[in-house]
């Protein structure tokens, strides 16, 4: 009879740690709300989010994004500010948030508490890597539009997310690898 006392109090314990990391994560990678949405014969995608506080368009909040997790974990649409790191053409000088198409990976040692790690060989072989797709940041809503669904292989969005990066630089402050933490997903 103790065990699954012991088994109910763990789960207990368990739920509470993880209520207070949520609580502690902050209010702009909170979910309140997404959408995926295909539109016309075209087929592109448009997502959007809602988060539970404003989303700091300062370029001091760190490394951090929305994404939408496809297939597996290849063609991985995002939208990021990883500042100072510059990747992109098409990067919102101010904020640093910009759009990728990126392939994933499971951790190397590097980034062994993440949850994923951008492969940046293949990620960089991407003809949608440096893409320019619409968006906005408006307080806590999130919009990205017309993004062509040839461009994520066709694949359908199976989790919206919000993350953190953590990248690691070389002597040249250069990335050599990005760490990806999920902070919440619907």
């Amino acid at each position: 009879m103790q065990t699954p006392l012991l088994s109910f109090m763990g789960a207990a314990l368990l739920g509470m740690f993880s209520a207070a990391a949520v609580a502690a994560d902050p209010a702009y990678l909170q979910l309140k709300d997404v959408e995926a949405e295909w539109k016309g014969r075209a087929k592109t995608l448009e997502l959007e989010f809602e988060t539970s506080g404003p989303v700091p368009m300062d370029g001091k909040a760190g490394a951090f994004g929305f994404g939408a997790l496809t297939d597996g974990i290849n063609n991985v649409l995002v939208l990021t500010s990883h500042l100072p790191i510059d990747d992109s053409t098409h990067e919102q000088a101010s904020s640093g948030f910009h759009t990728h198409v990126l392939d994933l990976k499971p951790p190397t040692s590097a980034c062994a508490a993440a949850n994923f790690e951008v492969d940046l060989e293949n990620s960089g072989k991407n003809t949608a890597f440096d893409a320019n797709y619409p968006w906005s940041i408006k307080g806590n809503k999130i919009e990205v539009e017309k993004v062509p669904t040839a461009d994520l292989g066709d694949a359908g969005v199976e989790t919206l997310v919000s993350f953190t990066i953590k990248p690691i630089l070389d002597a040249q402050q250069k990335p050599t690898n990005l760490c990806v933490t999920v902070v919440d997903k619907i």
